[in-house]
């Protein structure tokens, strides 16, 4: 943060039906809510066109009368980001449909980063829950390649100073959803990755080809391979995908995830981290697995969404309202040990540290 040392991370928001990645500060929420529990600003609870709930701030007599003996170089800490640079003219905030800009009513015009989701270095291997598989191969370990990470050890996040207070252990991710399926589907879905042929699984794209007639298909170097596992033809299928999206310069992921899918619509994808920027296996900073956390969701919707059919496809813009690849999914979290260890845990800043994590 610019003004006020705050650490932050991305958490799912829906803004004007659409779902959007936000950078938050549950430091920051909690001041406002000591704020409001001092009644120096009040709140009103309003809502939107699509009925969602919206929480209004004002500021109170009692916080305007706390004001006035606030020194004025503390303000001019918050006037030099509120107001455009040189002037006593407010900058006011306006949503385009994709982000967030600062703008005054003399022109200016600045792009806000709240909505720029940050990258870590990481190594992970596919996981799958033992429940969840019928046979097959197990899945392949990428902890030879831990120090890949280490070596990287590069980030794009911009606040340098993150307070680790929490870190976890052998830590597993499962991210999972629903998405309409059947036996058909299911049926569909094996034929698609060559379930039955003699060699399996192979890359995937989501790119459809628009001439099929054709003797060739230009297509990004951006491509998922996957593996199959295990699959029965009408009611589950689970499969071995590796990544291989481009990333920012210098940020080293090796992202490999284990994908279930059964003919019900539960849809899990899980990952065991192997390494998270210099740390290796243990001391996985929560901050850094919200940001890991982010990428599994963004990236699975991408590779899902190649497998499915066109009437699936659909029927998830419709459920989402044309915004299927940005929708929501329930996180989980497993780890061998929390540490520090706590004899009678703080409930509200652990709360406030996992679901930080977490993206609630």
């Amino acid at each position: 943060m610019q003004v006020f040392d705050y650490d932050y991370a991305p958490t799912s928001q829906l803004i004007l039906n659409r779902r959007v990645w936000v950078n938050v500060s549950h430091e920051g929420q909690s001041d406002v809510e000591f704020l409001r529990e001092e009644e120096l600003i009040c709140a009103l609870h309003v809502s939107s066109r699509s009925y969602k709930p919206v929480l209004c701030y004002q500021i109170s007599d009692r916080g305007r009368e706390l004001v006035r003996h606030i020194s004025r170089r503390e303000k001019s800490v918050v006037d030099n980001f509120a107001h455009l640079r040189g002037s006593r003219e407010l900058l006011k905030i306006a949503w385009d449909g994709d982000s967030y800009w600062l703008q005054s009513s003399s022109g200016y015009r600045r792009k806000s980063t709240v909505t720029e989701t940050e990258d870590v270095s990481y190594v992970s291997s596919a996981y799958i829950p033992q429940c969840l598989r019928y046979g097959g191969r197990p899945t392949i370990s990428n902890a030879h390649r831990a120090h890949e990470s280490g070596i990287a050890a590069c980030d794009n996040i911009r606040d340098h100073d993150l307070d680790q207070i929490i870190t976890l252990n052998s830590v597993s991710v499962i991210v999972a959803e629903y998405i309409p399926f059947g036996a058909n589907q299911m049926v569909q879905l094996n034929n698609n990755v060559g379930a039955n042929e003699l060699i399996q699984g192979g890359l995937v794209s989501p790119v459809i080809d628009d001439d099929a007639a054709g003797m060739t298909v230009d297509l990004s170097p951006e491509l998922t391979s996957v593996e199959l596992l295990d699959y029965t033809l009408t009611n589950h299928l689970n499969l071995e995908a590796s990544i291989n999206f481009a990333e920012s310069p210098g940020v080293v992921q090796v992202e490999t995830f284990g994908i279930s899918l059964n003919a019900e619509g539960t849809c899990f994808y899980g990952m065991q981290i192997e390494a998270a920027m210099e740390k290796i296996k243990d001391q996985i900073s929560l901050d850094h697995l919200a940001r890991i956390l982010v990428d599994v969701q963004q990236d699975s919707s991408a590779i899902v969404d190649s497998l499915l059919t066109q009437y699936q496809r659909n029927l998830l813009n419709l459920i989402y309202t044309g915004d299927a690849p940005n929708r929501n999914k329930v996180n989980l979290l497993i780890a061998n040990e929390i540490t520090p260890h706590f004899s009678s845990p703080p409930l509200i800043p652990l709360y406030r540290t996992f679901s930080r994590a977490c993206g609630f």
